[in-house]
């Protein structure tokens, strides 16, 4: 359909990209289908290409509650989402959510140890704050598929200097949790990040840093030297919404953030 571009990952989950290269994915079970995340497409619905790829009854499962991952939120009546989010305040979790503060204020909670039951699958829910307080990654044991939203990034690094993200001596205990989660489940599952297309557009030797398990081991090294001060970035030319203090860029292996100085501790 226009603007969005769908690619099948297997018979009963998909990948859809749309104009401003957010990421969201579609999955079927027996009984529903979970939509993750909405990416951002403003003047259009994404209701219509939903329907295209299930039939089933729809539910949204929320990564974080940033614009361009809850833009179509209001076009779903189930709603699942982590509430460590309110945590960044009233005003800036309006600011962040584009506006969609309403709709999502009536969602249900879900933390580490939730389950989603589609009917013969079944999403995990681990809590990863960091990018914001109550970011989360969504596990399909079946398909062995981590759905992880902007959590380490999509492949280009991840944005740690917005005003909603937590300090990085907070968001490296969450990695380091994370890292333990993951390989109590294997260790060996496919990522799927918030913005597929980015990790085409590394700079890094091949043209192509895919998520995956050596990627969330390079940010843990990456962010434990900043926090330690053997790892010290440059200057970034990055946006820092809502205040006027520098960004730092760094990077360690195939990871990336960016980060201020002021939010390490």
């Amino acid at each position: 359909m226009s603007n969005f571009s769908i690619q099948a990952i297997d018979e009963k989950t998909y990948h859809v990209l749309d104009a401003g290269a957010s990421s969201f994915y579609v999955l079927e079970g027996s009984e529903r289908a979970a939509v993750i995340d909405t990416g951002i497409s403003e003047g259009k619905r994404i209701m219509p290409v939903v329907r295209k790829l299930t039939k089933k009854p729809r539910m949204l499962l929320v990564t974080h509650a940033h614009p361009d991952h809850v833009y179509h939120a209001g076009e779903f009546d189930e709603i699942y989402m982590s509430h460590r989010e309110f945590e960044m305040g009233a005003v800036m979790f309006e600011q962040m959510c584009a506006g969609r503060g309403d709709i999502l204020r009536a969602s249900t909670d879900i933390r580490t140890g939730s389950v989603i039951d589609l009917g013969g699958r079944t999403l995990e829910v681990c809590e990863v704050p960091g990018h914001t307080p109550g970011s989360v990654v969504f596990y399909d044991r079946g398909y062995d598929q981590l759905f992880c939203g902007d959590v380490i990034g999509s492949g280009i690094g991840v944005w740690m200097q917005v005003v909603s993200a937590l300090p990085l001596t907070t968001y490296r205990e969450s990695l380091i949790e994370l890292g333990r989660w993951l390989v109590e489940r294997g260790g060996r599952m496919r990522f799927y990040g918030g913005h597929y297309s980015q990790q085409f557009q590394t700079t890094l030797p091949g043209g192509r840093n895919p998520l995956g398990m050596g990627l969330l081991y390079d940010m843990i090294d990456l962010v434990d030297g900043i926090v330690e001060g053997t790892i010290v970035g440059r200057e970034s030319a990055a946006p820092v919404p809502g205040t006027y203090e520098r960004c730092l860029r760094a990077e360690f292996g195939r990871a990336q953030i960016e980060y201020r100085p002021s939010r390490i501790r």
